[in-house]
């Protein structure tokens, strides 16, 4: 059976609050079992550099591109103000992210140095514009992701804050379906409002009709099993792989 890849780029660079990335993709995994969610195959790029996105896109040819790391507002490739929290803006974030250009609001990535390395929201939709034809719901838990969100969607159908919807995603459920288990299942766990998930979709699409399970899946290149790790999940790794750096994850 043809597997839809779920292509999940974790940062977690230095002199930055360091982030359980790795119990993020167990968590992702978890749920994936237990909604016999063998539909997805989940990658795992820890230690994520900006080129790993465009690489990611063009070998793999995700369904699902979920970043896990800081967002925040960048000066050239360094911070300015970076968090981790997926709050919903206030009027006046909101406003002034509208106003402002979407070079100055990103990702952080992690560049050669272990360092933080800032990418706009503008770069990374010129890098789905290129190669994200086959990606059809992207997960952002970041902050300063609206300016993103905004970005993505001429690109992609949905935009997802969270990672509470994967059980329903891999029961085959419509996004929509999906989406409101994981806001039911946070306010079982009583979280913060912060932590609800939130749902961006595009106007031409139908979140209650789009399954992406349901969906033929796209045809990886022939050189992504050559380009990626045989270990997808981190703390694994195969028999005669190397495994990970002990601070490439933490």
């Amino acid at each position: 059976m043809n597997q839809h890849t779920i292509l999940l780029l974790a940062a977690n660079p230095a002199e930055m609050p360091r982030l359980n990335v790795d119990d993020e993709a167990r968590d992702i995994r978890i749920a994936l079992q237990r909604s016999h969610g063998d539909a997805f195959k989940l990658e795992v790029w820890p230690a994520a550099r900006p080129l790993d996105l465009l690489d990611g896109l063009g070998t793999l040819a995700p369904t699902v591109v979920h970043f896990s790391g800081h967002g925040g507002r960048g000066e050239g490739r360094r911070p300015a103000d970076a968090r981790r929290d997926v709050s919903e803006p206030t009027s006046g974030d909101r406003g002034a992210i509208k106003s402002h250009d979407a070079e100055r609001y990103g990702l952080f990535f992690q560049g050669p140095d272990g360092q933080p390395q800032f990418v706009s929201a503008a770069a990374i939709k010129a890098a789905f514009a290129a190669a994200g034809s086959s990606v059809k719901l992207v997960v952002l838990n970041a902050c300063y992701s609206e300016a993103l969100a905004g970005a993505l969607l001429p690109h992609v159908g949905c935009v997802v804050f969270s990672v509470g919807f994967y059980g329903g995603l891999g029961q085959r459920r419509s996004v929509e379906e999906a989406f409101a288990q994981g806001r039911a299942a946070v306010r079982l766990d009583d979280l913060p409002d912060h932590d609800r998930p939130q749902l961006r979709v595009r106007a031409d699409v139908d979140a209650r009709e789009l399954v992406v399970a349901a969906m033929p899946s796209a045809t990886p290149s022939r050189h992504a099993f050559e380009r990626t790790s045989p270990s997808t999940i981190p703390g694994e790794t195969a028999p005669g792989a190397s495994p990970l750096p002990s601070d490439a994850i933490s």
